[in-house]
């Protein structure tokens, strides 16, 4: 890494973004203070930023929770959650000048740029307007539950994350509008907006959202930074972060945004739940992308509060496990102190000052390349291993430009970073020093070389291949296997493979690692492949082979069945495919397409959708067969045949048998219908359904009468004591010879 002397002094005087005081605000005061609300201890701490140190601390009322800072440095105000309070504590003295009544359990507040107004978040829901001339409440709006507050720099609306998105117009202290903190609208899946802060140009919202997803009865829980656009007052898009935000804070010039993790739902297969947050996440502002993470140690140490010095030097959070305020550098992402300060450190504040930010620093890395004299691409962006702040370097965040080369073939794109030699350049090695400089700061910038030895051409062939297989299975594991590049084996990491044409485009290449795969659906036959190699240090350097496959069809097997139905109708048969196969396993719908090619009879049908057989109510009785054909939906040529045999029977008729007792002594009935259960095609039968007819009575007695009219059992009069045994017989009344015959125990005692 090359640093010129003109970049060193960039890095010692060059003024970056200086940060512009509102007018009326006052000038910022120089002060390098930030202010730690501590819940249960009851007071503030004061650090001064420049030497990382305790100063003081400052008593306030019961449970502070929130501090909130004067565009002009002048004022910090604490909210006390359990005194119903807000202090006003003078930064120059650090000491409480005011104590200002508010509602109930006030804890989020914000500060409109002129200082004249508070806007202070109750329990209850409700943003009460604190006039800060008069220590006096100007003003409330109802938002419905509690939630963090930012102001607009122009001091115009007040955004209010407390579920929905609320819009405050701070002129008329009404609710705007509100919105969900999301891009789009999904089923079981709902955003919670918890935190929010507005950028310092003031075109944008950064709205902390949790996401609670109950899709297919499971649960899931993940969080985002919604991205909402001031001018629209809308959601313009939104930057995943897989955990649930808590403090944000932005840079001065806001390239970034810090989030404070809170927890992070884990769901291990054994069990799931919430696992605290232990790091920062780090959002590049100019990509809108996930950037880095700040560790912050142990499981638990979670941030609960998040700011970063006016400078831009360095970022501070809160760790109240730990009863510090961590540092990290914006440069390396990673811690490189802590302040130790009372237990229990929450939200903080930091004041304003109009300084000079501290420059990222530009790292441009080394990188050599080797390429053959035929020519092409030897880096494919010299940006990849480069960094700014910590953070990789692209061409939205840095200019890059050749300083110079050794040879007039290599040379540098400044558009995509790419380095080419082009075709002829002398063999040896050659250098090319390139520049980056931060797009924001054009004069802070780092430089690099790129060291690119050219050589002749390596001998490269591409040799052919066969192989055989079934559609939905690998054909061959490499094409590169008996490929050579100089005289060894072709490898993914030497040569860059393409694909040059295909007889069916289920024939497909791995350009990674070279395996063919057959699809599923690709037509049974010979099947041909063309490819490439090309020399990745050469990419003009090239063969071509084919591989050759043998595509064949899956087995398919139709069986024959049989089954049967009652002449009423009904299914009779539940799926013809139930012993069929395909591939060796059992041939389902969606696998195989179901065709009827002909039935003997109208009345026996194919449900094609289900494989079901049906028989019409009304087929006559007798044997029919029905013919069909399973076909592989993939490749609809191969099918295969069977046949149904499809018996219709008459309809399943019962008689069941019966236990009568009477008195021989006198006239009476002994069973009052012996259909009571007997049956029909699965109905009672009735004397409307069935004809009833006398069999035989054992031992003959003229006295004991079946009554065929209703099926009763009678005794027509005193008669022998005994048992007897009655045989009947019903038949359908639509088709006589269906018939079925039950018996009737018929005891008859000498009583009554």
């Amino acid at each position: 890494m090359m640093r010129t002397a003109e970049r060193l002094r960039t890095f010692r005087f060059l003024a970056l973004f200086p940060l512009s005081v509102a007018a009326g605000a006052g000038p910022a005061l120089a002060q390098t203070k930030a202010y730690v609300a501590h819940t249960s201890q009851n007071l503030v701490t004061v650090i001064d930023t420049a030497t990382g140190t305790v100063t003081g601390t400052i008593l306030v009322g019961a449970a502070p929770t929130r501090v909130a800072m004067t565009r002009d440095g002048t004022r910090a105000y604490v909210t006390n959650r359990d005194s119903n309070s807000v202090s006003a504590i003078d930064t120059a003295s650090d000491a409480v000048i005011e104590t200002i009544p508010v509602g109930d359990s006030p804890t989020y507040l914000a500060v409109t740029p002129d200082g004249k107004r508070l806007y202070v978040m109750t329990a209850s829901g409700v943003v009460e307007v604190v006039d800060t001339t008069l220590g006096t409440i100007a003003g409330t709006i109802t938002v419905g539950s509690s939630g963090d507050i930012a102001i607009t720099p122009d001091g115009t609306r007040a955004y209010v994350a407390a579920g929905l998105v609320y819009v405050l117009d701070t002129a008329t202290n009404a609710v705007l509008k509100s919105f969900p903190a999301e891009t789009a609208t999904i089923p079981s899946v709902t955003n919670t907006a918890t935190s929010v802060a507005i950028s310092p140009d003031g075109k944008r919202a950064y709205v902390g959202a949790y996401t609670f997803n109950f899709t297919g009865g499971g649960f899931g829980a993940g969080g985002s930074i919604v991205l909402v656009d001031t001018a629209s007052e809308a959601v313009t898009g939104a930057i995943d972060l897989g955990s649930l935000p808590g403090p944000i804070a932005l840079t001065p010039d806001a390239s970034r945004v810090y989030v404070g993790i809170q927890s992070t739902f884990v769901n291990t297969g054994y069990g799931s739940g919430f696992l605290p947050g232990r790091h920062i996440v780090v959002l590049d502002l100019i990509t809108n992308d996930f950037a880095a993470i700040i560790l912050l140690g142990n499981t638990g140490n979670t941030a609960s509060g998040i700011v970063v010095t006016p400078d831009r030097s360095a970022v501070y959070a809160t760790v109240p496990s730990l009863g510090v305020v961590a540092v990290a550098s914006v440069n390396t992402n990673s811690l490189t102190g802590s302040i130790p300060v009372a237990s229990g450190p929450g939200h903080l504040a930091v004041v304003p000052s109009a300084v000079t930010l501290v420059p990222y620093v530009v790292e441009a890395v080394d990188e050599s390349a080797t390429i053959s004299s035929a020519g092409g691409n030897a880096i494919a962006n010299v940006l990849a291993n480069d960094r700014l702040g910590g953070l990789h370097a692209t061409t939205a965040h840095v200019t890059v430009t050749q300083q110079s080369s050794t040879s007039g073939g290599v040379a540098l794109d400044p558009a995509t970073g790419a380095v080419d030699a082009a075709a002829g350049t002398s063999l040896g090695i050659h250098e090319l020093v390139y520049r980056i400089c931060e797009i924001a700061a054009p004069a802070n910038c780092d430089d690099a070389t790129v060291t690119v030895t050219v050589r002749a051409p390596f001998v490269i062939d591409a040799v052919n291949d066969s192989a055989s297989t079934v559609p939905g299975r690998m054909a061959l594991a490499s094409v590169l296997t008996n490929d050579t590049l100089d005289g060894t084996v072709a490898t993914a990491a030497r040569v860059r493979l393409s694909v040059v044409s295909s007889t069916a485009p289920g024939i497909q290449l791995n350009l990674s690692t070279g395996s063919v795969f057959v699809l599923v659906g690709t037509p049974p036959g010979t099947q041909t492949l063309t490819y490439r190699i090309c020399e990745i240090a050469s990419p003009i350097n090239c063969d071509a082979a084919d591989v050759t496959i043998e595509v064949n069809p899956f087995p398919i097997d139709a069986v024959n069945d049989t089954g049967s139905a009652p002449r009423t109708g009904g299914t009779a048969l539940g799926n013809v495919l139930a012993n069929d196969t395909f591939a060796g396993a059992v041939a389902t719908i969606a696998r195989v397409r179901l065709s009827q090619l002909e039935s003997t009879h109208a009345g026996i049908a194919l449900n094609a959708a289900n494989g079901a057989v049906t028989v019409a109510a009304g087929t006559p009785l007798g044997t029919y067969t029905l013919r069909y054909r399973i076909c592989e939906i993939a490749t609809p040529s191969n099918c295969d045949e069977a046949i149904v045999t499809v018996t219709v029977t008459h309809i399943a008729i019962m008689a069941g048998n019966d236990f009568a007792r009477g008195s021989s002594k006198v006239a009476n009935t002994a069973l009052a219908s012996v259909l009571t259960n007997d049956w029909l095609g699965g109905a009672r039968a009735t004397a409307a359904t069935v004809r009833l007819s006398f069999v035989s009575l054992t031992p003959a007695n003229s006295r004991i009468r079946l009554d065929v009219a209703d099926g009763s059992v009678d005794v027509l009069g005193k008669t022998d004591s005994g048992l007897y045994t009655l045989v009947y017989e019903i038949c359908e009344t639509a088709m006589p010879a269906n018939c079925a015959r039950g018996t009737v125990k018929v005891d008859l005692s000498g009583g009554r």
